[in-house]
């Protein structure tokens, strides 16, 4: 199912695990809510700065009701043994404006962390953002947030970062992407 130019794709991780990636769909609401319920206290809190027990209904909503253009999200899927499909990353990015700049995000379940999940997602959404006209990303981490931190710097995609009301706001170029 091609969407908007974006054809989707089976990325193998670093340890061999095979995750599908394609763009969010608004049928993802339930998958969306599963995968933050899958994930520890400390992941919601550093994705949404919120200790959420269960995503609300209508964030999720907002959350996968896109409009391919200004906002995308791409979705990492597995499939659990009975074949249901489970999101188990999720990276997105918001247009501020009629600007070349968007905020992004990225969020994935802990039993997929440190395997390039969110290195990998965020390298296609960046692509997928240069292609509709995007120039910068932007996003706030909380200074806990290491791992994050440690991704961007490994990516080198920290360019600008401030320290202000207690979370790191950061601002990079996208790189050009083949």
């Amino acid at each position: 199912m091609p969407l908007r130019g974006f054809e989707p794709r089976v990325l193998e991780l670093h340890d061999g695990t095979r995750v599908h990636v394609r763009p969010i769909v608004p049928e993802d609401e339930p998958l969306l809510i599963d995968a933050v319920a899958a994930m520890s206290e400390r992941t919601v809190y550093f994705r949404f700065f919120s200790p959420l027990k269960r995503l609300p209904d209508a964030l999720a909503h907002r959350l996968a009701v896109v409009d391919y253009h200004d906002r995308f999200a791409l979705v990492g899927t597995t499939h659990k043994p009975a074949g249901k499909e489970r999101i188990v990353g999720v990276a997105r990015y918001d247009r501020a404006g009629n600007t070349d700049v968007a905020e992004t995000a990225v969020a994935v379940v802990d039993e997929f962390q440190r395997r390039g999940l969110g290195s990998a997602l965020l390298a296609i959404l960046a692509k997928v953002a240069r292609d509709h006209g995007i120039k910068t990303f932007t996003l706030i981490v909380l200074p806990e947030n290491q791992q994050m931190l440690g991704l961007l710097r490994k990516m080198g995609w920290i360019h600008h970062a401030k320290l202000t009301g207690g979370v790191y706001e950061i601002s990079f170029d996208l790189p050009d992407l083949p």
